[in-house]
């Protein structure tokens, strides 16, 4: 049974893009729900880019491609592989330009406290949850998988495991060519906001919105980290962009990634933006730093087999969070 919320936000009230501070929130209660009067762990499902939580729930098809609903994804899960039941939890992190990666920004909104304070307080207060970071997990796929990497790497006294699925990383490797490839695509005129239906520049102005956002500096209020004409790096605002990489990161959040239960990594081996090396290298960090964690490569690209490995990954989460 998937139950539909709407949740008003202070949190993402006056972002800067105007986006609507009240959102979606489907809360997928495991069978036998009702009929029982146990507490469920939560794993907290985070989309991808230029998703929403209610297309992730009920996608749309454009007559071409059929996409299955998230009942069809999560059925097998509590039902053939025998996964223990959990409450499994879809937020919204949708913004115009294509997503809040799932950080704090005054442009997009912040998110991670929304999240923190909105979403799980009041998944908790509603539902038979166990109410602990042991029983609390997070993952998602590509932006949602940076997400998951974000949360729980600064808060495990929320979220005790996390799942990162093909996530951003290694932005010097795999990001540094997006604001080349949006300057190429409207070559020679100067960047002007986003060109819809152009997708590097949504991804450019998406990544600047929420990792170099600028307030001062309407009206798209961001700082690009590519100067035009000429394509030097400024490196102050690229240096903004890379405290967001999770191999950089590391660094700094070693005690906190040492409290989780759980830590896996997953990607595909033919990613098409590279990903895999990301998380190659983050996975070296990791076990320089003596850190338990399993990474797993499958062959595949960037997305194609995106819902195999939400299956995967929170058959995965159940063995390592606490059921009570």
């Amino acid at each position: 049974m998937i139950v539909h919320m709407r949740i008003e936000s202070a949190h993402l009230a006056g972002n800067l893009l105007g986006d609507p501070s009240e959102r979606d929130l489907f809360i997928c209660l495991p069978p036998g729900y009702n009929e029982s009067d146990r507490r469920y762990p939560t794993a907290y499902l985070l989309h991808m880019f230029s998703q929403t939580a209610a297309g992730v729930v009920s996608p749309s098809t454009d007559g071409h491609q059929w996409r299955p609903p998230l009942e069809d994804i999560l059925e097998p899960v509590f039902g053939r592989m025998g996964v223990p039941p959990m409450v499994v939890v879809v937020p919204d992190g949708w913004s115009k330009w294509g997503c809040s990666q799932w950080v704090d920004s005054p442009v997009t909104g912040r998110f991670e406290q929304y999240l923190l304070n909105d979403i799980v307080p009041t998944v908790d207060a509603t539902y038979r949850t166990i109410p602990q970071p042991r029983s609390r997990g997070v993952f998602g796929f590509s932006s949602g998988g940076s997400g998951a990497w974000h949360l729980a790497s600064r808060n495990p006294d929320v979220f005790g495991a996390m799942a990162m699925l093909s996530g951003d990383s290694y932005l010097d490797m795999t990001h540094r060519q997006v604001p080349y490839k949006f300057l190429d695509s409207i070559w020679p005129e100067p960047p002007n906001g986003p060109v819809e239906g152009n997708f590097w520049s949504e991804l450019t102005y998406t990544l600047a919105a929420c990792y170099s956002p600028n307030p001062d500096r309407p009206p798209f209020y961001v700082d690009l980290p590519v100067a035009h004409p000429g394509g030097a790096l400024i490196q102050d605002v690229w240096d903004r962009w890379l405290s967001f990489d999770p191999v950089i990161n590391i660094h700094d959040r070693l005690d906190n990634l040492r409290q989780l239960s759980g830590i896996l990594l997953d990607v595909g081996n033919e990613d098409d933006f590279n990903f895999q090396w990301g998380h190659r290298l983050l996975s070296h960090r990791l076990q320089e730093a003596g850190i338990a964690h399993i990474a797993r490569e499958y062959n595949g690209d960037h997305g194609g087999r995106h819902r195999e490995r939400y299956q995967l990954a929170l058959q995965w989460l159940s063995g390592v969070l606490d059921h009570g």
